[in-house]
């Protein structure tokens, strides 16, 4: 009977490993074999096309497309979709001399949707093209110690207009925008920021105002004599996270430690 029991737990165990290595798939889009693992990353690369900001108080408006998650470039189930994202923030502390820039506000809400060329049409109508697709999950901006959800900087190199920046994120899990199945996966709140709290995401990104969409309006951009809201960056950004167990593996797992459990008091 003793052998029974642990032959039972190490079946039990086997399925647990067997279920954690397995694709998971949420709202439509291959994570990978994550493992069920609450530590489990995602890492989500995006091209993006973004606003002029130089002063406060003004909103960074800006769109792009998910080009991998976790390294694949066919996550969607769905053949010829793809996820589109469109954000917005406001400019807080603007130091022109410096060139640094804080952000508050932010909500980047993501689409999935069919593939189409964002350099195929302006950024206005790519605006409209991602907003009418599916909505995915919300992402919010979330403070850093020094009150910022994003913050950036900028150098100018001849007539180049390069800058950097990074911030915070957090899954949206109140069922106003889009899964809630995406938004619970997302909401890992393990990555601390410095308040005490944490966060679920962190964002960094990059680019600057030499080749711009060919359909846009950038008059200004490459003379730094544009207006705010013009288009004149565009880059590309990553998204690192990590993501809560599935509850079938957490079944699995929880089975395996039962059986393990079972063939110990049998010992006893």
């Amino acid at each position: 009977m003793k052998h029974k029991i642990l032959t039972a737990a190490s079946l039990a165990i086997g399925l647990a490993a067997a279920g954690s290595a397995s694709a998971v798939v949420v709202g439509g889009v291959d994570f990978g074999a994550l493992g069920g693992s609450p530590t489990n990353t995602h890492v989500e690369t995006t091209t993006l096309a973004e606003t002029l900001i130089n002063g406060d108080g003004q909103t960074l408006t800006g769109y792009g497309v998910v080009n991998t998650v976790n390294g694949n470039n066919a996550y969607a189930t769905t053949p010829g979709n793809q996820l589109y994202y469109i954000f917005t923030y406001t400019s807080q502390n603007f130091n022109g001399i410096a060139g640094t820039v804080g952000f508050i506000n932010g909500t980047v809400n993501l689409y999935m949707g069919s593939t189409f060329n964002l350099l195929g049409q302006s950024s206005p109508n790519n605006l409209t093209t991602i907003a009418g697709y599916t909505p995915w999950v919300q992402l919010l901006g979330h403070a850093d110690a020094n009150g910022n959800e994003l913050a950036a900087s900028g150098t100018i190199t001849g007539s180049t207009l390069s800058f950097t920046g990074s911030g915070l994120l957090d899954s949206d899990t109140s069922g106003a925008f889009g899964l809630m199945s995406v938004a619970n996966f997302l909401d890992a709140n393990n990555l601390a920021d410095g308040l005490g709290g944490f966060a679920d995401m962190a964002i960094t990104s990059s680019g600057n105002n030499f080749v711009l969409n060919p359909n846009d309006v950038t008059t200004g951009c490459d003379t730094g004599q544009a207006a705010a809201g013009t288009w004149c960056i565009a880059g590309s950004a990553d998204i690192r996270g990590k993501t809560v167990p599935e509850p079938a593996t957490l079944g699995l797992l929880g089975l395996g430690l039962l059986g393990v459990a079972l063939s110990r008091r049998r010992k006893a």
